[in-house]
């Protein structure tokens, strides 16, 4: 009987080097690919959360905007008594913490400050300063409902007769509401809307976070018309607003707007800018009986950073905007910056 004897036989060193190699290489692939994966969703969510804050924050500046110079049923506000210009009612106190006739001043119902804030008002909060170099955007408008008198508000009484338009706080309207069965309303109130947006230096997320603020003019039991102070959002280092000019129709073509009687103002406005110029200009007081521009558009920048730096990331890029010429952060916060041209809808033509 013979006996047969089997050998095994397992892997070589090479072939397990060889093995180990490769198992490593397609490890480190594996591992590579999810790193970049991770680093390109984090990049994005980034990116995704930056657009979403500004589209935010644009969503909260444009219906002021669209909406400045709207009155109701009166269409001009130099017609409106109780304002700057004519007649003006006493502020009440809380009301002019932001100035003494500042809320009042309704030939202005687009205007800004050009890289400050020159409010009365404080920031937001004792020790808290202004962006540097950012703008300040006030818009006055009327609210687009009907309301009741309310003497915790400063209100406008608005007419279909200029006349009898006027600002008023108190519990009484300053002539009767009156509601015509075929044309409508004739007269009615509305509260009175200013607000002013600007950038601090601090926001509710850390003393080194910026953010955008607005003033506005409220009213309460209690506290009469007054100005609160809010954060629309944080992040937001930096706020740019150009106004567009309406300079009046040139028919004829001689480059100069139509002026037929002389009086000093154009014939009539386009309700089309043709040209813009930075909060201050000497032609944006909103007032096209002092034969200046109309203001009928509002171009304006944000920019905006994200709250924590990024490792491995620094902001080299270039920015020019506004009034902002050449700025690199040179940083490493991942940052943002859209821009929005907005018509005003009440612009008078």
């Amino acid at each position: 009987m013979k006996t047969y004897q089997h050998s095994s036989r397992g892997l070589s060193l090479i072939e397990l080097m060889v093995a180990l190699t490769i198992g490593s290489l397609l490890i480190i692939g594996a591992v590579t690919v999810y790193v970049q994966s991770r680093t390109t969703y984090r990049v994005n969510e980034q990116v995704a959360r930056l657009q979403e804050n500004a589209r935010y924050a644009l969503s909260m500046i444009e219906p002021d905007i669209r909406l400045a110079n709207h009155w109701g049923l009166m269409s001009d506000p130099l017609l409106i008594g109780g304002t700057v210009g004519n007649m003006p009612i006493a502020v009440p106190a809380g009301a002019q913490s932001c100035g003494a006739n500042f809320a009042i001043d309704l030939r202005l119902p687009v205007d800004g400050e050009n890289g400050a804030y020159a409010l009365g008002c404080p920031v937001a909060a004792v020790g808290v300063a202004a962006q540097a170099q950012s703008d300040t955007l006030i818009l006055r408008r009327a609210s687009t409902q009907a309301v009741a008198a309310d003497a915790d508000r400063l209100q406008v009484y608005t007419t279909r007769q200029g006349g009898s338009s006027r600002i008023f706080q108190g519990g009484a309207a300053p002539g009767p509401v009156v509601v015509d069965p075929l044309y409508g309303p004739s007269a009615e109130v509305r509260d009175l809307i200013v607000r002013a947006y600007y950038v601090s230096q601090q926001s509710s997320l850390g003393p080194t976070i910026p953010a955008l603020r607005r003033k506005t003019l409220e009213g309460g039991p209690g506290l009469g018309p007054h100005f609160d102070d809010e954060e629309i959002m944080p992040g937001i280092e930096d706020m740019q607003v150009q106004f567009g000019l309406d300079t009046g129709a040139d028919l004829n073509g001689d480059g100069v707007p139509d002026d037929s009687d002389g009086n000093g103002q154009p014939d009539f406005y386009t309700g089309v800018a043709s040209r813009y110029v930075s909060p201050g200009d000497p032609l944006v007081d909103g007032n096209p009986a002092n034969g200046e521009a109309v203001v009928c558009a509002v171009r304006i920048w944000i920019r905006i950073r994200a709250e924590t730096p990024e490792v491995g990331y620094t902001d080299g890029r270039t920015y020019t905007y506004g009034d902002v010429v050449n700025f690199v952060p040179g940083d490493d916060f991942r940052r943002l910056l859209v821009s929005r041209t907005i018509q005003i809808r009440n612009t008078q033509t």
